[in-house]
This record gives C-alpha cells, sequence and structure tokens, in this order.
C-alpha cells in the first residue's frame, strides 16, 4: 500500500549514466596506464645511466694500472666483458695534456660511453683522468 503523495522511485542507473561512469572509468585506467609506462622508460634510463657510470668507472681502473707504453697503444675503443647485450659502445681519446722538452709527460684520458635508450635516443656519459709518465710523483716533483 501506497501512502497517499508518495510515489513509487525506482532505484539503479539507467543505461546513459552507465555508459558515462565507464567512460570516465576507462579514461582514468588510460591515464594511470601511460603514466606507469612513462615512469617504467625513465626508471630504465635512470639504471641504464647508472650501469655506464659502473663501466666507466671500471675501464678507468683498468687504465690507471697500465704502464706509459701500454697507455700509448691503447686502442681508440671498448666494450664492456658483461655487457652481453651490446648496449654500452665505447670511445678512448687521448690527448696530450703537458709537455717537457718536446716529450709528452702527461695525458688526458676521456671515456665516453654511449648507449641507445628505449625510444632510440642516444645518450652518452664520459669521465676523463691525467696520467703522467712515472706516476704523479715524477710529474711533480
Amino acid at each position: 500500500m501506497m501512502l497517499p503523495g508518495f510515489s513509487r522511485v525506482r532505484s539503479g542507473f539507467t543505461l546513459l549514466e552507465a555508459m558515462i561512469a565507464s567512460i570516465i572509468l576507462g579514461l582514468a585506467l588510460t591515464s594511470v596506464i601511460a603514466v606507469a609506462s612513462q615512469c617504467m622508460r625513465y626508471l630504465t634510463d635512470i639504471r641504464r645511466t647508472a650501469r655506464s657510470s659502473q663501466v666507466l668507472q671500471q675501464k678507468m681502473e683498468d687504465i690507471r694500472l697500465l704502464s706509459w707504453s701500454q697507455l700509448q697503444v691503447l686502442p681508440g675503443t671498448f666494450t664492456d666483458p658483461s655487457d652481453t647485450n651490446r648496449v654500452y659502445a665505447g670511445t678512448i681519446t687521448q690527448t696530450a695534456f703537458d709537455s717537457y722538452n718536446g716529450t709528452t709527460t702527461m695525458m688526458k684520458v676521456t671515456l665516453t660511453v654511449t648507449w641507445t635508450n628505449q625510444v632510440y635516443r642516444a645518450l652518452t656519459n664520459s669521465l676523463s683522468t691525467l696520467v703522467s709518465n712515472g706516476g704523479l710523483n715524477k710529474y711533480i716533483f
């Protein structure tokens, strides 16, 4: 029995309301997935940049162990032995930094590593050091 003055109220959503809610939910989920995808690419770039710094540091430590004569015949490129996917390509640049009586006494060695990120953009990282003939003590004193 219905009370006078009250009409029957139907509960639930209409088809139009359900479609609008679905569209809004779809847009929200799409934007969340797009942000998550961008974050994953960003994290991959950060990891590869950190790994390139490790590759540079390892190669620089190898170079610091070389004698002056070994340094003179150093190849112009290098790769990381543990880089099985060949992600990183390295170059070695040597320039005379200081000379005495026409003889180079100090070399500037610059290592550069290049790699391509997920959107095919080339990125680089580099590290430089000075190496002297006979060590720094011979150079300074």
